[in-house]
């Protein structure tokens, strides 16, 4: 696949998360303010010290930027898609902002101590961005991602049957990834401590009154073998 071919299409995709206002992923509705809080609190959490040099990958229009700006003092955010980083300078204005290839980071290696993301790498050529990752970083620096998880069924069918990957307002590269995948890349690229950990059954459509139901039987999955299934994957992994 020509990867110069699939950043136009990524960068075209900027424009269609700025037509539908991200509608696709849920964020505002009462359950995905909850899964919204999920994830920042991952993210903002990969640091000990909130002074360090942080990049966040795929940034977006800043739906997370704009809460972790608040929480690391060096934050560097980047996207493929210049409208979307337009966009996110407004949200995010104590930010320093890029559009950038994630696969190719013109910054000089061993500059950060973070790199973090949302649903990110499922777009990339992921293999080929760890590694580039791991140069990045210096001795001891972390990455932290959410990802979903393809051994989800919801996850499966959006990310493996292109009607409907379209109808739901998918890139045409993105897919998916299994825990076991994405453990197997992060060793390849150099990275150690990997921890992967599926998480999550609240769907951004669970009406309000059912939330605290699904997060009573989120949490009881958890201790059973369905927990594998779950929507998304937290990722940590450490260069030493």
């Amino acid at each position: 696949m020509n990867l110069q071919e699939r950043l136009e299409r990524e960068r075209q995709h900027g424009k269609v998360i700025i037509a539908t206002e991200e509608n696709n992923w849920g964020w505002k509705t009462p359950a995905g303010q909850i899964r919204w809080k999920r994830r920042f609190n991952y993210l903002a959490q990969a640091l000990p010290n909130a002074d360090g040099q942080v990049l966040e990958v795929g940034a977006g229009s800043g739906t997370f930027t704009v809460g972790l700006a608040d929480v690391y003092s060096n934050l560097m955010a980047i996207d493929i898609s210049e409208d979307l980083i337009n966009i996110a300078r407004t949200r995010a204005p104590s930010a320093q902002f890029a559009a950038m290839d994630a696969h190719n980071l013109e910054v000089p290696d061993n500059s950060f101590d973070a790199i973090i993301g949302c649903s990110v790498l499922h777009h990339l050529d992921w293999n080929l961005a760890l590694q580039g990752f791991y140069h990045k970083l210096k001795p001891g620096g972390v990455v932290r991602f959410s990802e979903p998880n393809l051994l989800n069924p919801q996850i499966f069918i959006q990310k493996t049957i292109p009607p409907i990957k379209k109808r739901l307002g998918d890139s045409p590269d993105e897919y998916a990834f299994t825990a076991w995948q994405i453990r197997r890349s992060l060793k390849r690229a150099g990275f150690s401590r990997i921890t992967v950990t599926p998480y999550e059954f609240l769907h951004p459509s669970v009406p309000e009154k059912w939330i605290d139901a699904v997060i009573k039987l989120e949490t009881l999955i958890s201790k059973t073998f369905l927990k594998q299934i779950g929507g998304s994957l937290l990722i940590e992994a450490f260069k030493l």
